[in-house]
């Protein structure tokens, strides 16, 4: 096992509270768009300190009941192999 351990992020932009964390997401800037439709949105965002980059993911799961969809948001930080890796694929990235 590696006895290194990989950092991500700065004190800005991956806070140790779940609540700062989602008001620290606000902050990030749009690097690239995977996937752009109304109930799912994929993309890469980066933190201006620190250059640290994000996937982001929202999800919507639409149950066509009383219009109270559940809306979900995730946040992954991402090496810059992985960042370069996700653009390469462009438009052939799937949900799946």
């Amino acid at each position: 096992m590696d006895s290194q351990k990989e950092n991500f992020g700065c004190q800005i932009c991956w806070p140790l509270s779940a609540d700062q964390a989602w008001e620290a997401r606000r902050t990030l800037k749009r690097v690239a768009e995977l996937i752009d439709e109304s109930h799912f949105h994929v993309m890469i965002l980066h933190c201006v300190p620190c250059k640290q980059q994000y996937l982001s993911v929202f999800t919507e799961m639409v149950d066509w009941a009383d219009g109270e969809d559940p809306q979900y948001w995730s946040i992954v930080p991402l090496t810059e192999i992985e960042v370069q890796d996700l653009i390469a694929l462009g438009t052939s990235i799937k949900e799946s």
